[in-house]
């Protein structure tokens, strides 16, 4: 896959296993993936969360990604991004989010990885992984 095959497939898959630090420890959860494009994957999540103080923490993620026997996963950096129209957008394309926003956007928190990207199939069984920039 190139890098354009690879923002469609995260664009139609759209959950994401999103794998963080704890201290030591590993931690994974199912993430909503906002959009998926030049300028990265978008996520969202309440900043009382525990991801999001993870992450803040910690950067460092990877993302999993996994439909019709194809695995994606994107590794990097996440950057915290304060963007008000952002989360306007994210918030009016996500109704299920209004009640929780409907006083404001504060407690809304965005990040933004960009990073490598790698694919998995059963018939990559012993090849080197490669890794594509996104």
């Amino acid at each position: 896959m190139d890098k354009n095959e690879i923002l469609a497939f995260i664009t139609k898959s759209r959950i994401g296993y999103l794998g963080t630090v704890d201290g030591v420890a590993a931690r994974v959860r199912g993430m909503d993936t906002f959009r998926a494009d030049e300028d990265g994957l978008i996520f969202y999540t309440g900043k009382m969360k525990d991801v999001f103080k993870q992450v803040a923490k910690n950067p460092e993620v990877e993302v999993c990604y996994f439909a019709e026997g194809i695995q994606v996963r994107v590794r990097g950096k996440m950057e915290i991004v304060e963007d008000l129209t952002m989360k306007k957008e994210i918030v009016e394309n996500r109704p299920f989010l209004k009640s929780f926003y409907k006083n404001g956007y504060d407690a809304l928190g965005i990040f933004r990885l960009k990073g490598k990207a790698t694919t998995w199939t059963m018939q990559d069984m012993g090849k080197p992984t490669t890794f594509i920039d996104l």
